[in-house]
């Protein structure tokens, strides 16, 4: 069964890989419906209109680094 997918406009940097830059705001994106509504719900990204165009603001990826290696946290005594 395939898994139908979502537009969404982005509302916030979206990273998706380390040491690139994130997806910038009002990126349009197909994702998961799943992943759709968690975001949504988050206001992490909004649903696309039928025919909806994104508008990235590439200006601001100029500010941004790309995304860190993830590290363990510091063990904590017990």
């Amino acid at each position: 069964m395939a898994e139908d997918n979502t537009s969404v406009i982005t509302m916030r940097p979206i990273y998706e890989q380390i040491g690139r830059l994130p997806h910038p705001v009002g990126t349009l994106l197909k994702v998961s419906a799943p992943l759709a509504a968690f975001w949504i719900k988050r206001g992490i990204a909004r649903a696309a209109s039928p025919g909806e165009k994104g508008n990235p603001d590439t200006a601001s990826l100029s500010t941004m680094r790309p995304a860190p290696d993830m590290t363990a946290p510091p063990a904590t005594p017990s």
